[in-house]
C-alpha cells in the first residue's frame, strides 16, 4: 500500500499538477478586522483572526496591471461566512445568502475580476457566522475562468484522486460487506470499518473544499462534510468493539454506537424529506459527541486488554501511536489557527499552514485496513487449520474415506432429519487376513485401498456419505434408497475391472448387503416404527452381508470339492 501510495503521488505530482504559471497567489493583501466596539485591527498578510461573529472583516485584494486578462476569477475558501466582494461599489459576486437550507460549510469563493480592476484591488467584505476562525485562511490566487474548477486541487494534486479512490472503495467494501454481515465472522467488523473510512474520508473532502471537484455547489460540500462528521459518531465506536477483549468497554461501545447510529438516520431523513431541518443546528454539540466518541474507541484500541496478541493486533496498536501523535499536532494546530498571526514567530506560522489532517487520515486509513487484512488472514489461517484438522479427525488415512468417528456422526444427523427414503449397504472384504498372512500387509493395505477406491467410484454420482467402519468393513447410506442397486453394481464392476488391469496376486473379492428404511419399518409393528433408527437398518444389511458371504463361501466350497 505505502509503495503504491509513494509511486502514485510521485506520478500525479508530475503529471497531474497544476501549472504555476496557471495562477498567481495574491500574497500582497491587506485585512481590517472591524469589532463591534468601533476598535480596527489590521493585519498586512493572509494570517489574521477575529474573536466573534459580530466581526466585520474587509479584505483589500490589490491587482497589478500587468496582470491585466480577460475572464479571471479570484479564488479561496472561507468556512461558514457570508461573503461579498466589490469593485470600489459595484457589487461583483455574493456568497452564502439563501443557500439551501443554510447549509453554511467550506465556501469556495470565485470572484469574476472586471478588467478595469487592474492596477486597482478588489475588496471583500465577510460576516462570519461563527465565533472563531475555525481554521486558517489561505492565499487568495487568480486564475482564469476555464482553470478555476481546478483551484480546490492546487497543492492536493496528490491527495485528492486518492482519497476520491478511497471514497468510492471503502463505499463498494461496505455494500460487499453488508451482503455478507450475517454469514461470515468478519464481515461484520469489515462493514464497519470501512464505513468508518467513508465517514472520515467524506468530511475530509467536504471539510478541505475537495467536494467541489465532486459536487460544485456548496450547499453539496457541506453536507458531504456534515454527513461525514455524524456518520463518524456511530462507526467509530462500533468498528471498535470488536477489536476490544474488555466486555463492559465492548458493550459501552455497542450501545452508544447504535444510538448514535439511530440518531444519524433519523437525522438523514429528517434533511431528505421537507422537515426544515439543517445539520448545523446542533454543530457544536455533535462536535462534542465526536471527540468523545474518537476519543473513546482510540483508547479502546491503544488499550484493547488482550493477553495474546497477533500480527493485527500490534499493526493496530503501534499504528495508532503515530495517528494519535499526529492527531494532537492538529488538534494544536486547530486551535492555533484561529489567534496565529503575522505577528507571531515565522515557525508558528509555518506550523499551522502543515496539512497534518491529510497524514493523519491517510495514514489511520492505511493502519485500519493493513490491521484488518491482517486479521482477515489469521481467520482464513485458523478456518483452513481447523478445516485440516477435522479432516484428519473425520478421514481414514488409508483410504482417504470417513472413518468410524464420521460415520457415527453423519449416522446421528440422519437420524434427527426424519429422512425415510435411503438404504444402507454393508461391505467386508473377503480374505483380508488370509492376503495379509500369505502377501504381507502392504498386500492387505493394497486390498483395503482398492475396496474405498471402488466405494468412492460408485458415490460420486450418487447423494448420500460412505466410510470405513473398521477393518475389513465398509459402510454406505444412498439416497434414495432405490438408487442402492446401481451403486453395488458399480463396486462389483469397478473391483471387476481392477481386478483384470491389475493382476494382483491376491483374491479381489467382497461381501455386501443393502436394506432399506422402509423395508425394515414394514417388518416391525406400527408402535415401534416411530423408534426406527439407521442403526437397525444397517443392522439388517449387515445380516444380509453374512447370508451373502455365506453363499459365496459355500460356493467355493463346492468347486473345491468338485
Amino acid at each position: 500500500i505505502l509503495v503504491g501510495l509513494l509511486v502514485m503521488r510521485y506520478i500525479l505530482s508530475d503529471v497531474g499538477r497544476v501549472p504555476k504559471s496557471d495562477y498567481k497567489m495574491l500574497k500582497n493583501m491587506s485585512v481590517e478586522v472591524q469589532h463591534e466596539d468601533g476598535s480596527v485591527d489590521n493585519f498586512q498578510s493572509y494570517l489574521f483572526n477575529f474573536s466573534s461573529r459580530k466581526d466585520h472583516i474587509i479584505m483589500h485584494l490589490p491587482l497589478e496591471s500587468d496582470w491585466k486578462a480577460e475572464y479571471q476569477t479570484i479564488n479561496f475558501f472561507f468556512y461558514n461566512s457570508v461573503v461579498k466582494a466589490y469593485y470600489k461599489d459595484q457589487l461583483l459576486v455574493s456568497y452564502g445568502e439563501n443557500l439551501k437550507r443554510h447549509m453554511i460549510g467550506h465556501l469556495k469563493i470565485s470572484i469574476p475580476v472586471p478588467l478595469e480592476a487592474y492596477g486597482d484591488e478588489i475588496r471583500v467584505e465577510i460576516d462570519p457566522q461563527l465565533d472563531i476562525l475555525e481554521d486558517n485562511f489561505d492565499i487568495p490566487i487568480l486564475m482564469s475562468r476555464g482553470t478555476e474548477f481546478y483551484y480546490p486541487m492546487i497543492s492536493q494534486e496528490t491527495t485528492y484522486p486518492i482519497f476520491v479512490m478511497t471514497l468510492i472503495g471503502s463505499f463498494i467494501g461496505i455494500i460487499v460487506f453488508a451482503f455478507f454481515f450475517k454469514t461470515h465472522v468478519y464481515a461484520s467488523e469489515g462493514m464497519w470499518l470501512f464505513s468508518l473510512v467513508f465517514a472520515i474520508t467524506l468530511w475530509h473532502l467536504g471539510n478541505t473544499g475537495l467536494a467541489y471537484l465532486l459536487f460544485p455547489r456548496e450547499d453539496l460540500s457541506a453536507v458531504c462534510e456534515y454527513v461525514g462528521m455524524y456518520l463518524l459518531l456511530p462507526t467509530a465506536p462500533l468498528y471498535a468493539s470488536y477489536e476490544t477483549s474488555r466486555k463492559v468497554v465492548r458493550e459501552y461501545l455497542r450501545v452508544v454506537g447504535t444510538i448514535f447510529l439511530a440518531f444519524f438516520l433519523l437525522c438523514l431523513i429528517l434533511y431528505i424529506f421537507p422537515t426544515g431541518f439543517q445539520y448545523t443546528g446542533h454543530l457544536r454539540l455533535v462536535q462534542t459527541a465526536q471527540i468523545v466518541m474518537v476519543f473513546s474507541s482510540m483508547a479502546s484500541l491503544l488499550f484493547p486488554g488482550k493477553k495474546i496478541k497477533n500480527n493485527s493486533d500490534y499493526i493496530l496498536g503501534y499504528g495508532l501511536v503515530f495517528v494519535a501523535v499526529f492527531g494532537i499536532l492538529e488538534q494544536i494546530r486547530i486551535i492555533l489557527a484561529g489567534s496565529i498571526t503575522e505577528k507571531w514567530p515565522g515557525f508558528l506560522q509555518s506550523f499551522v499552514t502543515t496539512g497534518f489532517s491529510k497524514i493523519l487520515i491517510l495514514l489511520l486509513i492505511i493502519v485500519f485496513i493493513t490491521s484488518y487484512v491482517f486479521k482477515v488472514i489469521l481467520i482464513a489461517q485458523a478456518g483452513i487449520e481447523e478445516k485440516h484438522l477435522k479432516y484428519l479427525a473425520y478421514t481414514d488415512r488409508l483410504t482417504g474415506l470417513g472413518n468410524r468417528q464420521y460415520l457415527q456422526d453423519q449416522l446421528e444427523v440422519l437420524d434427527h432429519s426424519k429422512k425415510k427414503d435411503y438404504a444402507a449397504i454393508f461391505m467386508d472384504i473377503n480374505d483380508l487376513k488370509l492376503t495379509n498372512d500369505l502377501y504381507g500387509h502392504e498386500s492387505g493395505d493394497r486390498l483395503i485401498q482398492m475396496v474405498a477406491e471402488a466405494i468412492q467410484d460408485a458415490m460420486a454420482e450418487v447423494e448420500g456419505f460412505s466410510g470405513r467402519n473398521g477393518g475389513d468393513e465398509f459402510v454406505c447410506i444412498v439416497f434414495p434408497a432405490s438408487a442402492v442397486f446401481e451403486v453395488e453394481n458399480k463396486i462389483k464392476e469397478y473391483l471387476r475391472n481392477t481386478k483384470e488391469k491389475q493382476n494382483p496376486p491376491f483374491p479381489v473379492s467382497i461381501s455386501m448387503g443393502s436394506a432399506s428404511y422402509r423395508e425394515v419399518a414394514e417388518k416391525l409393528p406400527m408402535e415401534k416404527r416411530e423408534h426406527l433408527t439407521v442403526s437397525h437398518v444397517i443392522r439388517q444389511a449387515d445380516g444380509k452381508m453374512y447370508d451373502d458371504k455365506y453363499r459365496m463361501k459355500k460356493s467355493r466350497d463346492q468347486e473345491i470339492s468338485f
